[in-house]
C-alpha cells in the first residue's frame, strides 16, 4: 500500500496539472507522475545526466543505473515513445518549410546579427513540419567547427526524417566559404548514409540569405518571421 505521504503528494501534482496544466511542473515532478512511485529520488536519478539521456537510454540502463523495475522501466519507455510520436505527427495548424525563406524565418532574429558564428540544425517531421530546432556548435567571428556526427546527433536521437542546416555569417555576407561548401558535401553524404533527408544548408547574415538549393535570396519579410521562446 502506497504511503499515504506519498499518495497525498501525487495528488497534488494531478491536481496542478488539471487546473493549471503540466508545462508548470518541472521535469523531476512530470516523471514522478509517469512513475507514480513512492521512491521520492527515482526520477532525480533517472534525470541526473538530463532528458536528452534519458531519452537515448534503453531497458539495460534504466534497469541498472536506477534500480527500477521493470515494470517502472516500461513505463518510462513507453512515455518517452509516445512524446516522441507526438512530436513526429503531422499538425495540420503547424507552416510546412517548403521554401529556403521558410526555414530561414525559424532562425533568421536568433542568428542573422550575431556577432560570432552559430551552428544551428532544423528538425522536421515527413511533412517538413519543425519538430525541435538545436544549436550545435559556437565558433568566433568567422569559423564554427562542425563534424557531419555532431550534426545529425539530435536526428538520430529523436529519429527526425528530415532536417535543414542553418548557421550564420557575421560580416554580413551570406555567399558560403569553401569550408562551408565542405561541410555540405559532407553533410549530404552523411544524411545519405543515415537515410535522413537534408532538405537544405542555408547561411543567415544581415545582407540576406544563401540557400544550397535556391541560390541567394533578400532577408526574409518581417511579417513571416516565427515568434519564439527565448529567441532574438
Amino acid at each position: 500500500m502506497a504511503h499515504p505521504l506519498h499518495h497525498r503528494g501525487l495528488m497534488r501534482q494531478a491536481e496542478r496539472i488539471l487546473s493549471e496544466g503540466a508545462a508548470g511542473l518541472p521535469d523531476a515532478e512530470l516523471l514522478r507522475v509517469v512513475l507514480g512511485t513512492r521512491d521520492e529520488l527515482l526520477a532525480c536519478r533517472l534525470l541526473s545526466r538530463g532528458l536528452a539521456s534519458l531519452r537515448r537510454a534503453g531497458p539495460g540502463e534504466l534497469l541498472l543505473e536506477s534500480g527500477m523495475s521493470a515494470a517502472l522501466a516500461a513505463r518510462v519507455m513507453a512515455a518517452l515513445e509516445l512524446g516522441r510520436r507526438v512530436a513526429l505527427a503531422p499538425a495540420p495548424d503547424r507552416r510546412r518549410l517548403l521554401r529556403a525563406r521558410d526555414v530561414a524565418a525559424v532562425l533568421w532574429a536568433r542568428l542573422a546579427h550575431l556577432p560570432h558564428e552559430e551552428f544551428w540544425t532544423v528538425l522536421m517531421n515527413s511533412r517538413l513540419q519543425e519538430i525541435l530546432c538545436v544549436q550545435i556548435a559556437r565558433g568566433g567571428l568567422t569559423q564554427c567547427s562542425v563534424s557531419p556526427r555532431e550534426a545529425f546527433a539530435p536526428a538520430i536521437v529523436h529519429r527526425a526524417p528530415a532536417v535543414a542546416f542553418v548557421h550564420n555569417h557575421p560580416s554580413g555576407d551570406s555567399a558560403p566559404s569553401a569550408e562551408d561548401q565542405r561541410l555540405q558535401l559532407l553533410l549530404d553524404e552523411a544524411g545519405h548514409a543515415l537515410g535522413v533527408r537534408v532538405v537544405d544548408h542555408l547561411v543567415l547574415a544581415e545582407g540576406g540569405l544563401h540557400s544550397a538549393v535556391e541560390g541567394a535570396s533578400p532577408p526574409p519579410d518581417p511579417v513571416s518571421l516565427v515568434p519564439r521562446e527565448g529567441v532574438g
